[in-house]
């Protein structure tokens, strides 16, 4: 009994080194097969194809979201933006109220009219409130929110 269990041991041993030695030659055989230039143009050929599909998707999406009214990922993102931009709006004419709330009324109204000149001067999405004036939404370009 004693010494089948040595056999089956030394077995065991010869059989686990021949599997390293066996795996190392395979993992030098895939590392040499793609370290290969050849391999890497084809790659490179293949993720430009699906750069191109991707845009070609995109495309259509935009054409799809505006004949089915759905918002598309950019549509989402410039709503945020203005989101902020009106929360920043909204805190600053609360703060003018705040520190006007002792003065006049008259005071207050200027305060409005320079916050909304500013605005208009940083095109940022304003509603003018001036009397005799069209209410008017300046937006901002997408590439302008950007930078």
């Amino acid at each position: 009994m004693l010494h089948s269990s040595n056999n089956k041991d030394e077995r065991n041993k010869k059989l686990k080194v021949k599997a390293i030695k066996i795996e190392n030659e395979w993992n030098e055989a895939i590392k040499s097969g793609l370290n290969k230039e050849s391999v890497f143009r084809i790659v490179g050929l293949e993720s430009e194809l699906e750069a191109e599909k991707l845009k070609k998707v995109r495309e259509q999406v935009e054409v799809l979201s505006l004949k089915y009214n759905f918002p598309t990922k950019n549509d989402v993102a410039n709503i945020a933006k203005l989101l902020i931009q009106i929360e920043d709006k909204i805190d600053r004419l609360e703060g003018q109220l705040q520190e006007g709330a002792a003065s006049s009324g008259q005071t207050q109204e200027r305060n409005v009219v320079k916050v909304i000149l500013e605005d208009m001067a940083e095109r940022q999405a304003i509603v003018s409130s001036l009397l005799g004036h069209d209410e008017k939404i300046v937006r901002s370009l997408v590439s302008d929110l950007d930078e």
